[in-house]
């Protein structure tokens, strides 16, 4: 008889008693049955309740997602439609902001040179890959009145120069470029040199400026302008010095100038297609 009760019927008959127990508890807890303590009965219950009020849950979430899977797929598509529309919405005010604050810029540059003619304004598009001096691309060419070799500014000052163009693009070199070669003046000191750039410092962000003597007396800090020339007019901003190096000579100094214009990041430029003075020799 010992044996029995370690046997695997034993077992299932003891699993079998005790959920007809939970069973019944749970009957006559439903009906009022108060044969045994409240609290008992509640205990032993509670799990047998849960278990029926998860299945019906699940049973009643089911049924809902089949029956109104129509419903549910329409409201989708058209929260997707609202929010589509409110996107555009912003998109549209931030091209419409950009103009207005390309118009500003516009005007700003009217004001201060009256003699300028240029582009409408000019968005980049590419950037030349693996260039250390900051080379991009622009949408508008020839058929906007830009030629070759035309300044490339914005209000700040000088980014670069046209260096290639074709009817409804053009290619620029930054300011950081070797291919920009261009008259400058200190604002203070008057010194007069030559933009030259050398990749070694434009890697370094920095522009170079050549032919100024020894004792020119030009300064760390001090601003650096365009001179004026048949390609550049008078006054536009290139940068400040940022540090001065004597030539091997002993004669003339290396003027290092950080650029006003970060190339590199720069999104909208205009392109200068004329001025007092262009061309001329």
């Amino acid at each position: 008889m010992r044996e029995f009760f370690h046997t695997v019927k034993f077992k299932v008959l003891v699993c079998i008693f005790a959920l007809l127990l939970g069973f019944l508890i749970y009957v006559a807890i439903s009906a009022g049955a108060a044969t045994l303590p409240k609290t008992i009965l509640e205990t032993v219950s509670t799990p047998f309740v849960s278990l029926s009020t998860a299945i019906s849950d699940w049973m009643e979430d089911t049924i809902d997602k089949f029956v109104n899977a129509d419903r549910y797929k329409r409201e989708n598509e058209q929260l997707k439609e609202q929010l589509s529309e409110m996107y555009s919405q912003v998109l549209e005010k931030e091209d419409l902001q950009k103009e207005n604050d390309q118009l500003k810029e516009m005007l700003d540059i009217a004001e201060e040179h009256s003699d300028y003619k240029w582009s409408p304004c000019c968005s980049v598009i590419a950037r030349t890959a693996g260039d250390i001096t900051g080379g991009f691309t622009i949408n508008r060419g020839t058929n906007d009145g830009i030629s070759l070799f035309d300044p490339v500014f914005n209000k700040v000052g000088l980014v670069g120069i046209v260096t290639e163009v074709s009817d409804n693009f053009s290619i620029v070199s930054g300011i950081l470029s070797p291919d920009i070669n261009v008259g400058v003046t200190g604002a203070d000191s008057g010194v007069i040199g030559v933009i030259e750039n050398d990749l070694v410092y434009s890697s370094e962000g920095l522009c170079v400026m050549n032919y100024t003597g020894k004792d020119s007396g030009i300064k760390k800090g001090e601003v650096i302008v365009t001179s004026g020339s048949a390609y550049f007019p008078e006054g536009l901003m290139v940068g400040t010095v940022t540090d001065i190096v004597t030539d091997d000579n002993g004669l003339s100094l290396h003027v290092l100038i950080e650029p006003c214009v970060d190339v590199f990041t720069v999104s909208d430029v205009f392109v200068l297609t004329g001025f007092d003075g262009k061309g001329d020799e």
